[in-house]
């Protein structure tokens, strides 16, 4: 607590608040003042009682604790907190844009596997075994990526993610992180598994439509299983997703994710022989993300509904995206 004593001071401060301006019945200035010198602890209640008092949200207080993403010189969304978790079990990120670096990626991947699997044997912990395992699933993704094959397929056995599976099948309520371990190790479940677990993630994810740290995390999920069945060829199984995608927009718009709506249902009516349509639909994604000045997502459009409406599906694994913020 004493750690984060300093934070509530260098907020408290930067808004020119004094502790008698912070103190109420529940806290008193010199009970804050101890707590800002790391001389006294105080309750959860206690300490969320105390953020509303100076202004800050949770969120925003972690945020600050933690420090900025330049200050910890992270790239991602600026959640300190969430890189570091997934850090922790997935490891860091690694680098597919050319040959040179899935060679590389390999033999990292290779090293991070023995160094995991000896982790696990000296600790066998749940957090070190899906730590071990989860580099066996990427080793196997990046491995079927340099032989030009499809990263998931209606075969796969569910090698690497039995424990993964038994550990979600067991936890009643998923938080983020749960989450997140359905979202990696889907790539090596079996089908059937996969999907009801699937089912389980888009419930578990509805809550997180109001947090401000996590608010594409449920149409990122239903986005991810779109590209897995895609990729899988399981058209019909992907037409009923892209109404549940529809559905969560109608419910909750969202314009980066109306634009990914639109070129998946494009892409889905490129391979079930609807191309006249499908053109539209991938134009009209291409005119909203230009509208909106989303010249990257435009563009990403464009080249992915170009290499469709040109190549057949055994080429799709090329552009296969699994979004993890």
């Amino acid at each position: 607590m004493a750690a984060l004593g300093k934070t509530v001071r260098k907020i408290r401060k930067n808004k020119g608040l004094t502790l008698m301006d912070v103190a109420d019945d529940q806290i008193t200035a010199s009970f804050l003042s101890k707590f800002e010198r790391g001389l006294a602890d105080m309750s959860t209640s206690r300490f969320l009682h105390l953020l509303d008092r100076i202004f800050t949200t949770p969120e925003e207080f972690f945020y600050i604790h933690y420090g900025t993403p330049t200050e910890k010189k992270t790239d991602t969304n600026g959640y300190y907190s969430r890189t570091a978790m997934l850090d922790r079990l997935f490891g860091k990120n690694l680098s597919l844009d050319s040959s040179a670096d899935i060679q590389q990626t390999l033999t990292d991947l290779t090293r991070r596997e023995r160094a995991a699997a000896a982790q696990y044997q000296a600790a066998p912990t749940l957090l070190n075994v899906l730590h071990w395992r989860i580099q066996q699933v990427m080793r196997r993704m990046v491995t079927r990526l340099e032989q030009q094959r499809p990263l998931t397929s209606l075969n796969n056995t569910g090698q690497y993610s039995a424990e993964a599976q038994n550990y979600l099948y067991n936890v009643s309520d998923w938080g983020e992180f749960e989450l997140y371990v359905f979202t990696l190790f889907s790539l090596d479940m079996q089908v059937a598994d996969e999907r009801r677990l699937f089912k389980v993630a888009v419930k578990r994810s509805k809550k997180y439509s109001t947090f401000r740290g996590a608010p594409h995390l449920r149409f990122d999920m239903i986005a991810n299983q779109l590209f897995l069945e895609m990729n899988r060829r399981a058209y019909p199984v992907a037409a009923e997703y892209l109404e549940q995608y529809k559905a969560a927009l109608v419910a909750d718009p969202n314009a980066e994710h109306e634009i990914m709506y639109r070129f998946v249902r494009a892409w889905w009516l490129y391979r079930t022989d609807q191309r006249e349509t499908a053109a539209t639909v991938g134009q009209g994604a291409i005119r909203l993300a230009t509208a909106l000045r989303m010249t990257d997502v435009a563009q990403y459009v464009q080249n992915e509904l170009t290499q469709i409406a040109t190549h057949g599906p055994a080429e799709d694994y090329t552009f296969f995206r699994l979004v993890i913020e």
